[in-house]
Protein backbone atom coordinates (compact mmCIF):
# COMPACT_ATOMS: atom_id res chain seq x y z
CA UNK A 1 0.00 0.00 0.00
CA UNK A 2 1.28 3.48 -0.92
CA UNK A 3 0.65 6.26 1.60
CA UNK A 4 0.43 9.93 0.61
CA UNK A 5 -0.11 12.84 3.00
CA UNK A 6 -1.91 15.90 1.59
CA UNK A 7 -1.33 18.91 3.84
CA UNK A 8 -3.60 21.98 4.01
CA UNK A 9 -3.07 24.84 6.46
CA UNK A 10 -5.72 27.38 5.44
CA UNK A 11 -9.49 27.53 5.11
CA UNK A 12 -9.21 28.49 1.43
CA UNK A 13 -7.27 25.31 0.71
CA UNK A 14 -9.78 23.17 2.63
CA UNK A 15 -12.65 24.58 0.58
CA UNK A 16 -10.87 23.87 -2.69
CA UNK A 17 -9.80 20.39 -1.66
CA UNK A 18 -13.31 19.52 -0.47
CA UNK A 19 -14.52 20.05 -4.05
CA UNK A 20 -11.69 17.90 -5.42
CA UNK A 21 -12.09 15.08 -2.90
CA UNK A 22 -15.82 14.84 -3.53
CA UNK A 23 -15.44 13.12 -6.91
CA UNK A 24 -11.83 11.99 -6.67
CA UNK A 25 -11.12 8.58 -8.31
CA UNK A 26 -9.52 6.79 -5.37
CA UNK A 27 -7.38 3.79 -6.30
CA UNK A 28 -7.33 0.62 -4.23
CA UNK A 29 -3.54 0.59 -3.84
CA UNK A 30 -3.13 4.09 -2.38
CA UNK A 31 -4.03 5.40 1.07
CA UNK A 32 -4.60 9.17 1.21
CA UNK A 33 -3.92 10.89 4.54
CA UNK A 34 -5.59 14.28 4.36
CA UNK A 35 -4.11 16.46 7.12
CA UNK A 36 -5.82 19.80 7.63
CA UNK A 37 -6.35 22.48 10.27
CA UNK A 38 -9.71 23.24 11.85
CA UNK A 39 -12.78 21.32 13.07
CA UNK A 40 -13.41 17.88 11.57
CA UNK A 41 -16.94 18.66 10.39
CA UNK A 42 -16.15 21.99 8.73
CA UNK A 43 -16.07 20.56 5.19
CA UNK A 44 -18.06 17.64 3.76
CA UNK A 45 -15.64 14.85 2.92
CA UNK A 46 -16.22 11.49 1.20
CA UNK A 47 -16.19 8.15 2.97
CA UNK A 48 -13.77 5.77 1.26
CA UNK A 49 -11.53 2.97 2.59
CA UNK A 50 -8.48 4.63 1.03
CA UNK A 51 -9.24 8.12 2.37
CA UNK A 52 -8.17 9.03 5.91
CA UNK A 53 -8.87 12.67 6.82
CA UNK A 54 -7.40 13.98 10.05
CA UNK A 55 -8.11 17.42 11.55
CA UNK A 56 -5.51 19.25 13.64
CA UNK A 57 -6.68 22.09 15.87
CA UNK A 58 -3.59 22.38 18.08
CA UNK A 59 -1.72 25.66 18.52
CA UNK A 60 1.15 24.24 16.48
CA UNK A 61 -0.53 22.11 13.77
CA UNK A 62 2.66 21.63 11.74
CA UNK A 63 4.41 19.92 14.64
CA UNK A 64 1.38 17.70 15.26
CA UNK A 65 1.12 16.82 11.58
CA UNK A 66 4.81 16.02 11.41
CA UNK A 67 4.51 13.68 14.40
CA UNK A 68 1.52 11.98 12.72
CA UNK A 69 3.47 11.53 9.47
CA UNK A 70 6.41 9.97 11.31
CA UNK A 71 4.13 7.71 13.33
CA UNK A 72 2.34 6.44 10.19
CA UNK A 73 5.61 6.05 8.29
CA UNK A 74 4.44 8.28 5.42
CA UNK A 75 7.22 9.27 3.02
CA UNK A 76 5.27 10.96 0.22
CA UNK A 77 3.99 14.48 0.88
CA UNK A 78 1.78 16.80 -1.13
CA UNK A 79 1.26 20.42 -0.06
CA UNK A 80 -1.93 22.26 -0.93
CA UNK A 81 -0.20 25.53 -1.83
CA UNK A 82 3.11 27.34 -1.98
CA UNK A 83 1.99 29.30 1.07
CA UNK A 84 1.50 26.08 3.04
CA UNK A 85 4.95 24.88 1.96
CA UNK A 86 6.51 28.12 3.23
CA UNK A 87 4.76 27.77 6.61
CA UNK A 88 5.85 24.13 6.82
CA UNK A 89 9.46 24.96 5.94
CA UNK A 90 9.56 27.80 8.49
CA UNK A 91 8.12 25.62 11.26
CA UNK A 92 10.41 22.67 10.53
CA UNK A 93 13.54 24.69 9.77
CA UNK A 94 13.95 23.14 6.31
CA UNK A 95 15.20 24.84 3.14
CA UNK A 96 13.73 22.98 0.16
CA UNK A 97 14.40 23.67 -3.50
CA UNK A 98 11.19 24.28 -5.44
CA UNK A 99 11.18 22.77 -8.91
CA UNK A 100 8.84 24.07 -11.63
CA UNK A 101 8.54 21.71 -14.61
CA UNK A 102 6.66 22.81 -17.72
CA UNK A 103 6.53 21.87 -21.39
CA UNK A 104 8.93 24.66 -22.36
CA UNK A 105 10.76 25.48 -19.15
CA UNK A 106 12.23 23.75 -16.12
CA UNK A 107 13.30 26.02 -13.27
CA UNK A 108 14.75 25.37 -9.83
CA UNK A 109 13.99 28.05 -7.23
CA UNK A 110 16.92 28.22 -4.78
CA UNK A 111 15.73 31.29 -2.89
CA UNK A 112 15.12 29.29 0.31
CA UNK A 113 18.81 28.34 0.51
CA UNK A 114 21.35 30.42 2.39
CA UNK A 115 24.54 28.58 1.45
CA UNK A 116 25.92 25.53 -0.33
CA UNK A 117 24.34 26.50 -3.63
CA UNK A 118 26.80 24.76 -5.94
CA UNK A 119 26.69 21.44 -4.08
CA UNK A 120 22.87 21.44 -3.95
CA UNK A 121 22.65 22.25 -7.67
CA UNK A 122 25.05 19.44 -8.57
CA UNK A 123 23.15 17.00 -6.35
CA UNK A 124 19.80 18.05 -7.82
CA UNK A 125 20.88 17.85 -11.46
CA UNK A 126 22.53 14.48 -10.93
CA UNK A 127 19.29 13.12 -9.44
CA UNK A 128 17.23 14.55 -12.31
CA UNK A 129 19.78 13.66 -15.02
CA UNK A 130 19.68 17.27 -16.22
CA UNK A 131 22.33 19.84 -17.11
CA UNK A 132 22.18 23.01 -15.00
CA UNK A 133 22.10 26.56 -16.28
CA UNK A 134 22.56 29.82 -14.37
CA UNK A 135 22.34 33.48 -15.26
CA UNK A 136 25.43 35.68 -15.37
CA UNK A 137 24.10 38.04 -12.68
CA UNK A 138 23.98 35.13 -10.19
CA UNK A 139 27.20 33.39 -11.19
CA UNK A 140 29.17 34.82 -8.27
CA UNK A 141 26.54 33.72 -5.72
CA UNK A 142 25.64 30.31 -7.14
CA UNK A 143 29.13 29.36 -8.30
CA UNK A 144 29.90 27.22 -11.32
CA UNK A 145 27.91 23.96 -11.26
CA UNK A 146 29.37 20.85 -12.86
CA UNK A 147 28.61 20.66 -16.62
CA UNK A 148 26.66 23.91 -16.27
CA UNK A 149 26.06 26.75 -18.71
CA UNK A 150 26.02 30.46 -17.98
CA UNK A 151 23.66 32.78 -19.89
CA UNK A 152 23.72 36.55 -20.10
CA UNK A 153 20.07 36.85 -19.09
CA UNK A 154 16.78 34.94 -19.03
CA UNK A 155 15.94 35.73 -22.65
CA UNK A 156 19.26 34.28 -23.77
CA UNK A 157 18.52 31.10 -21.82
CA UNK A 158 15.02 30.82 -23.29
CA UNK A 159 16.28 31.31 -26.85
CA UNK A 160 18.87 28.55 -26.44
CA UNK A 161 16.18 25.85 -26.00
CA UNK A 162 18.65 23.20 -24.85
CA UNK A 163 16.34 21.69 -22.25
CA UNK A 164 18.60 22.65 -19.35
CA UNK A 165 17.42 23.23 -15.79
CA UNK A 166 17.59 26.93 -14.95
CA UNK A 167 18.77 27.36 -11.36
CA UNK A 168 18.07 30.73 -9.77
CA UNK A 169 17.72 32.38 -6.40
CA UNK A 170 15.95 35.40 -7.85
CA UNK A 171 12.44 35.50 -6.31
CA UNK A 172 11.28 38.20 -8.72
CA UNK A 173 12.26 36.08 -11.73
CA UNK A 174 10.46 33.04 -10.31
CA UNK A 175 7.35 35.10 -9.63
CA UNK A 176 7.32 36.65 -13.11
CA UNK A 177 8.02 33.44 -15.01
CA UNK A 178 6.29 30.73 -12.93
CA UNK A 179 3.77 32.20 -10.50
CA UNK A 180 2.02 34.14 -13.27
CA UNK A 181 1.15 30.87 -15.05
CA UNK A 182 1.09 28.17 -12.34
CA UNK A 183 -1.32 25.85 -14.23
CA UNK A 184 1.42 25.34 -16.83
CA UNK A 185 3.82 23.79 -14.32
CA UNK A 186 4.18 20.72 -12.15
CA UNK A 187 5.53 21.96 -8.83
CA UNK A 188 7.82 19.84 -6.65
CA UNK A 189 9.82 20.49 -3.51
CA UNK A 190 13.13 18.76 -2.84
CA UNK A 191 14.52 18.94 0.68
CA UNK A 192 17.32 17.10 2.39
CA UNK A 193 16.05 13.53 2.44
CA UNK A 194 12.47 14.27 1.35
CA UNK A 195 10.44 15.27 -1.72
CA UNK A 196 6.91 16.60 -2.13
CA UNK A 197 4.45 17.67 -4.79
CA UNK A 198 2.45 20.90 -4.59
CA UNK A 199 -1.13 21.46 -5.79
CA UNK A 200 -0.41 25.20 -6.03
CA UNK A 201 -3.85 26.31 -4.83
CA UNK A 202 -2.54 29.86 -4.54
CA UNK A 203 -4.55 31.59 -7.23
CA UNK A 204 -7.72 33.61 -6.63
CA UNK A 205 -9.64 31.36 -9.01
CA UNK A 206 -8.21 27.85 -8.95
CA UNK A 207 -8.42 25.80 -12.12
CA UNK A 208 -10.22 22.64 -10.95
CA UNK A 209 -8.82 20.64 -13.88
CA UNK A 210 -5.24 21.57 -13.02
CA UNK A 211 -5.64 20.94 -9.29
CA UNK A 212 -7.26 17.54 -9.80
CA UNK A 213 -4.64 16.52 -12.36
CA UNK A 214 -1.88 17.42 -9.91
CA UNK A 215 -3.47 15.28 -7.23
CA UNK A 216 -3.78 12.44 -9.74
CA UNK A 217 -0.14 12.98 -10.64
CA UNK A 218 0.79 12.41 -7.00
CA UNK A 219 -1.14 9.14 -7.15
CA UNK A 220 0.48 8.03 -10.40
CA UNK A 221 3.92 9.06 -9.15
CA UNK A 222 3.50 6.93 -6.02
CA UNK A 223 2.51 3.87 -8.05
CA UNK A 224 5.23 4.27 -10.68
CA UNK A 225 7.93 4.52 -8.02
CA UNK A 226 6.82 1.38 -6.18
CA UNK A 227 8.67 -1.71 -7.49
CA UNK A 228 6.33 -4.29 -9.00
CA UNK A 229 3.28 -2.13 -8.44
CA UNK A 230 0.82 -1.02 -11.09
CA UNK A 231 -2.20 1.22 -10.93
CA UNK A 232 -5.11 -0.57 -9.31
CA UNK A 233 -7.70 1.42 -11.24
CA UNK A 234 -6.97 2.17 -14.90
CA UNK A 235 -10.13 4.26 -15.17
CA UNK A 236 -8.74 6.61 -12.56
CA UNK A 237 -6.30 7.98 -15.11
CA UNK A 238 -8.47 8.30 -18.19
CA UNK A 239 -8.45 11.71 -19.85
CA UNK A 240 -11.71 11.70 -21.81
CA UNK A 241 -14.08 14.48 -20.81
CA UNK A 242 -11.48 16.21 -18.66
CA UNK A 243 -10.64 19.64 -20.06
CA UNK A 244 -13.59 19.30 -22.46
CA UNK A 245 -15.94 19.26 -19.46
CA UNK A 246 -15.56 23.03 -19.12
CA UNK A 247 -16.92 23.49 -22.63
CA UNK A 248 -19.39 20.60 -22.81
CA UNK A 249 -22.55 22.62 -22.17
CA UNK A 250 -21.57 25.17 -24.80
CA UNK A 251 -20.69 22.37 -27.23
CA UNK A 252 -24.09 20.70 -26.62
CA UNK A 253 -26.11 23.91 -26.68
CA UNK A 254 -27.96 22.72 -29.80
CA UNK A 255 -29.56 19.83 -27.86
CA UNK A 256 -33.16 20.27 -26.70
CA UNK A 257 -32.87 18.48 -23.36
CA UNK A 258 -36.53 19.10 -22.48
CA UNK A 259 -37.58 17.25 -25.63
CA UNK A 260 -35.27 14.32 -24.89
CA UNK A 261 -36.59 14.04 -21.32
CA UNK A 262 -40.20 14.18 -22.52
CA UNK A 263 -39.52 11.37 -25.00
CA UNK A 264 -37.89 9.17 -22.37
CA UNK A 265 -40.76 9.70 -19.93
CA UNK A 266 -43.43 9.05 -22.57
CA UNK A 267 -41.76 5.81 -23.68
CA UNK A 268 -41.38 4.68 -20.08
CA UNK A 269 -45.07 5.35 -19.41
CA UNK A 270 -46.13 3.40 -22.53
CA UNK A 271 -44.45 0.30 -21.12
CA UNK A 272 -44.60 0.72 -17.33
CA UNK A 273 -48.02 2.42 -17.28
CA UNK A 274 -46.87 4.98 -14.69
CA UNK A 275 -44.75 8.09 -14.30
CA UNK A 276 -41.39 7.33 -12.66
CA UNK A 277 -40.68 8.70 -9.20
CA UNK A 278 -37.16 7.43 -8.56
CA UNK A 279 -34.69 7.82 -11.43
CA UNK A 280 -31.02 7.09 -12.11
CA UNK A 281 -29.00 8.60 -14.96
CA UNK A 282 -25.84 6.77 -16.00
CA UNK A 283 -22.98 8.63 -17.73
CA UNK A 284 -24.76 11.84 -16.80
CA UNK A 285 -22.01 14.23 -17.92
CA UNK A 286 -22.93 17.67 -16.63
CA UNK A 287 -26.39 16.35 -15.63
CA UNK A 288 -28.48 18.53 -17.93
CA UNK A 289 -31.18 15.88 -18.33
CA UNK A 290 -31.23 14.99 -14.63
CA UNK A 291 -31.51 18.65 -13.69
CA UNK A 292 -34.81 18.85 -15.57
CA UNK A 293 -36.17 15.82 -13.71
CA UNK A 294 -35.11 17.28 -10.35
CA UNK A 295 -36.88 20.52 -11.26
CA UNK A 296 -40.02 18.47 -11.98
CA UNK A 297 -39.94 17.03 -8.47
CA UNK A 298 -38.48 13.56 -9.05
CA UNK A 299 -35.93 11.82 -6.84
CA UNK A 300 -32.87 11.62 -9.10
CA UNK A 301 -29.41 10.08 -8.72
CA UNK A 302 -26.77 10.55 -11.40
CA UNK A 303 -23.26 9.24 -11.95
CA UNK A 304 -20.37 9.62 -14.36
CA UNK A 305 -16.80 8.36 -14.70
CA UNK A 306 -15.41 11.88 -15.19
CA UNK A 307 -14.84 13.90 -11.99
CA UNK A 308 -14.45 16.95 -14.21
CA UNK A 309 -17.97 16.59 -15.61
CA UNK A 310 -19.36 15.96 -12.14
CA UNK A 311 -17.67 19.11 -10.86
CA UNK A 312 -19.51 21.15 -13.49
CA UNK A 313 -22.78 19.36 -12.69
CA UNK A 314 -22.31 19.99 -8.98
CA UNK A 315 -22.55 23.76 -9.53
CA UNK A 316 -26.04 23.61 -11.06
CA UNK A 317 -29.05 24.85 -9.06
CA UNK A 318 -31.24 21.74 -9.54
CA UNK A 319 -28.49 19.15 -9.42
CA UNK A 320 -29.30 15.50 -8.66
CA UNK A 321 -27.43 13.40 -6.11
CA UNK A 322 -24.08 12.96 -7.84
CA UNK A 323 -21.39 10.31 -7.50
CA UNK A 324 -18.43 8.91 -9.39
CA UNK A 325 -19.15 5.61 -11.14
CA UNK A 326 -18.36 3.98 -14.46
CA UNK A 327 -20.80 2.17 -16.74
CA UNK A 328 -19.29 -1.18 -15.77
CA UNK A 329 -19.37 -0.61 -12.00
CA UNK A 330 -22.30 -1.92 -9.93
CA UNK A 331 -25.03 0.70 -9.57
CA UNK A 332 -25.30 1.78 -5.91
CA UNK A 333 -28.76 1.63 -4.44
CA UNK A 334 -31.78 0.03 -6.03
CA UNK A 335 -35.49 0.16 -6.52
CA UNK A 336 -35.33 2.62 -9.42
CA UNK A 337 -38.41 3.11 -11.58
CA UNK A 338 -36.29 4.31 -14.49
CA UNK A 339 -32.61 4.13 -15.38
CA UNK A 340 -31.42 5.87 -18.52
CA UNK A 341 -28.14 6.38 -20.37
CA UNK A 342 -28.16 8.98 -23.16
CA UNK A 343 -26.08 10.76 -25.81
CA UNK A 344 -24.48 7.57 -27.20
CA UNK A 345 -22.68 6.84 -23.91
CA UNK A 346 -23.52 3.16 -24.53
CA UNK A 347 -21.26 3.32 -27.60
CA UNK A 348 -18.27 3.84 -25.31
CA UNK A 349 -18.66 0.22 -24.19
CA UNK A 350 -16.41 -1.15 -26.92
CA UNK A 351 -16.45 -4.70 -25.49
CA UNK A 352 -19.63 -6.77 -25.61
CA UNK A 353 -18.77 -8.17 -22.18
CA UNK A 354 -18.95 -4.65 -20.75
CA UNK A 355 -22.33 -4.07 -22.40
CA UNK A 356 -23.70 -7.29 -20.89
CA UNK A 357 -22.31 -6.28 -17.50
CA UNK A 358 -24.15 -2.95 -17.71
CA UNK A 359 -27.43 -4.68 -18.55
CA UNK A 360 -27.02 -7.00 -15.57
CA UNK A 361 -26.24 -4.11 -13.22
CA UNK A 362 -29.30 -2.23 -14.49
CA UNK A 363 -31.48 -5.30 -13.87
CA UNK A 364 -30.27 -5.50 -10.29
CA UNK A 365 -30.86 -1.78 -9.62
CA UNK A 366 -34.37 -1.59 -11.12
CA UNK A 367 -37.53 -2.38 -9.23
CA UNK A 368 -39.77 -5.08 -10.81
CA UNK A 369 -41.49 -3.46 -13.77
CA UNK A 370 -38.88 -0.69 -13.97
CA UNK A 371 -37.30 0.25 -17.30
CA UNK A 372 -33.81 0.85 -18.63
CA UNK A 373 -33.48 3.17 -21.65
CA UNK A 374 -30.29 3.74 -23.60
CA UNK A 375 -29.55 5.21 -27.00
CA UNK A 376 -26.92 4.49 -29.64
CA UNK A 377 -25.33 6.42 -32.44
CA UNK A 378 -25.99 4.28 -35.52
CA UNK A 379 -23.99 3.25 -38.56
CA UNK A 380 -25.86 5.85 -40.61
CA UNK A 381 -24.77 8.57 -38.20
CA UNK A 382 -21.11 7.54 -38.42
CA UNK A 383 -21.06 7.26 -42.20
CA UNK A 384 -22.88 10.51 -42.90
CA UNK A 385 -21.77 12.78 -40.07
CA UNK A 386 -18.54 11.46 -38.56
CA UNK A 387 -16.57 9.80 -41.36
CA UNK A 388 -13.42 11.82 -42.14
CA UNK A 389 -14.97 15.08 -41.00
CA UNK A 390 -13.54 18.13 -39.26
CA UNK A 391 -15.52 20.79 -37.44
CA UNK A 392 -14.36 24.08 -35.95
CA UNK A 393 -16.01 25.89 -33.05
CA UNK A 394 -15.24 29.09 -31.19
CA UNK A 395 -15.39 28.75 -27.39
CA UNK A 396 -15.16 31.44 -24.74
CA UNK A 397 -11.36 31.49 -24.48
CA UNK A 398 -10.15 29.66 -27.56
CA UNK A 399 -11.03 27.30 -30.38
CA UNK A 400 -12.25 23.71 -30.41
CA UNK A 401 -11.50 21.44 -33.36
CA UNK A 402 -13.21 18.04 -33.73
CA UNK A 403 -11.65 15.51 -36.09
CA UNK A 404 -13.73 12.37 -36.66
CA UNK A 405 -12.93 9.14 -38.48
CA UNK A 406 -14.77 5.85 -38.87
CA UNK A 407 -13.02 2.47 -39.13
CA UNK A 408 -15.39 0.10 -41.00
CA UNK A 409 -13.38 -3.07 -40.32
CA UNK A 410 -13.57 -2.66 -36.55
CA UNK A 411 -16.80 -0.63 -36.33
CA UNK A 412 -14.94 2.03 -34.37
CA UNK A 413 -15.75 5.73 -34.29
CA UNK A 414 -12.60 7.73 -33.42
CA UNK A 415 -12.92 11.37 -32.39
CA UNK A 416 -10.06 13.73 -31.59
CA UNK A 417 -10.93 16.93 -29.75
CA UNK A 418 -8.28 19.62 -30.01
CA UNK A 419 -8.60 22.69 -27.82
CA UNK A 420 -6.49 25.76 -28.41
CA UNK A 421 -6.94 27.85 -25.26
CA UNK A 422 -5.57 31.36 -25.03
CA UNK A 423 -3.03 31.98 -22.29
CA UNK A 424 -1.75 35.56 -22.24
CA UNK A 425 -0.30 36.19 -25.72
CA UNK A 426 -0.11 32.54 -26.80
CA UNK A 427 -2.34 29.48 -27.17
CA UNK A 428 -2.07 26.23 -25.21
CA UNK A 429 -2.92 23.01 -27.05
CA UNK A 430 -4.88 20.20 -25.39
CA UNK A 431 -6.15 16.97 -26.90
CA UNK A 432 -8.66 14.27 -25.99
CA UNK A 433 -9.26 11.03 -27.86
CA UNK A 434 -12.64 9.29 -27.78
CA UNK A 435 -13.27 5.75 -29.06
CA UNK A 436 -16.78 4.39 -29.58
CA UNK A 437 -18.13 1.12 -30.91
CA UNK A 438 -20.79 1.45 -33.59
CA UNK A 439 -23.19 -1.27 -32.52
CA UNK A 440 -25.54 -2.80 -35.08
CA UNK A 441 -29.12 -3.27 -34.01
CA UNK A 442 -29.18 -7.09 -34.54
CA UNK A 443 -26.22 -7.62 -32.20
CA UNK A 444 -27.81 -5.38 -29.57
CA UNK A 445 -31.03 -7.36 -29.79
CA UNK A 446 -28.97 -10.50 -29.12
CA UNK A 447 -27.21 -8.87 -26.16
CA UNK A 448 -30.54 -7.81 -24.68
CA UNK A 449 -31.95 -11.31 -25.14
CA UNK A 450 -28.99 -12.76 -23.23
CA UNK A 451 -29.64 -10.47 -20.25
CA UNK A 452 -32.24 -10.76 -17.48
CA UNK A 453 -34.06 -7.72 -18.86
CA UNK A 454 -36.68 -7.93 -21.58
CA UNK A 455 -36.40 -5.78 -24.69
CA UNK A 456 -39.79 -4.10 -25.04
CA UNK A 457 -39.24 -1.40 -27.64
CA UNK A 458 -36.90 0.30 -30.07
CA UNK A 459 -37.65 3.94 -30.76
CA UNK A 460 -36.38 6.74 -32.93
CA UNK A 461 -36.92 10.40 -32.02
CA UNK A 462 -37.99 10.93 -35.63
CA UNK A 463 -41.01 8.63 -35.52
CA UNK A 464 -43.58 7.53 -32.91
CA UNK A 465 -44.13 3.78 -33.59
CA UNK A 466 -42.29 1.01 -31.78
CA UNK A 467 -39.68 -0.28 -34.28
CA UNK A 468 -38.88 -3.55 -32.52
CA UNK A 469 -40.45 -5.66 -35.28
CA UNK A 470 -38.50 -3.93 -38.05
CA UNK A 471 -35.39 -5.39 -39.68
CA UNK A 472 -32.36 -4.34 -37.63
CA UNK A 473 -30.10 -3.61 -40.58
CA UNK A 474 -32.78 -1.40 -42.06
CA UNK A 475 -32.96 0.55 -38.80
CA UNK A 476 -29.19 1.10 -38.81
CA UNK A 477 -29.31 2.50 -42.34
CA UNK A 478 -32.46 4.58 -41.88
CA UNK A 479 -32.05 6.37 -38.52
CA UNK A 480 -29.22 8.41 -37.01
CA UNK A 481 -30.09 7.47 -33.44
CA UNK A 482 -32.03 4.62 -31.83
CA UNK A 483 -33.36 4.15 -28.31
CA UNK A 484 -33.65 0.70 -26.72
CA UNK A 485 -36.14 0.25 -23.90
CA UNK A 486 -35.84 -2.79 -21.64
CA UNK A 487 -37.98 -3.79 -18.68
CA UNK A 488 -37.32 -5.83 -15.56
CA UNK A 489 -39.93 -8.60 -15.34
CA UNK A 490 -42.54 -8.32 -12.58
Amino acid sequence: MNDIAVIALSRWERQQLAAIWRFFPFASDISWHYLYTGPEDQEELPAHPGFRPQAFSAANPVSAMRDHIEKEGITRLCFASLGTLRRWALATGSSPITLYEGARLSLADLSALEEGFTARIDELCQALARHPAILLAEAETLGQPKDGSVYADFEAFRRARYGELLCTGNRDLVSAVCHSSLPSFTVRHIGEGWQALNLALDEEKVDFLTALNRLRHASADAVENTPGCKSGSPSAYQTSYSLFAQYYDSYMSHVNYEQWVDLILSWHKRVAQETPKRVMELACGTANASEILVFRGMEVDACDISPYMLHVADAKPFKPSLFLNSLTDPIPGGGYDLIFCLFDSFNYLVKKADAIQLLNHAHKALKPGGTFVFDISTLKNSLENFCDTTSFNRVRDGYLVQISTYEPLTYRQITHLLLFRKNLNAYERFEERHVQRVYRSPELVELCAASKLRLKAIFSPDTRPNLISRDGNDLDNRYFRLFFLLQKPL
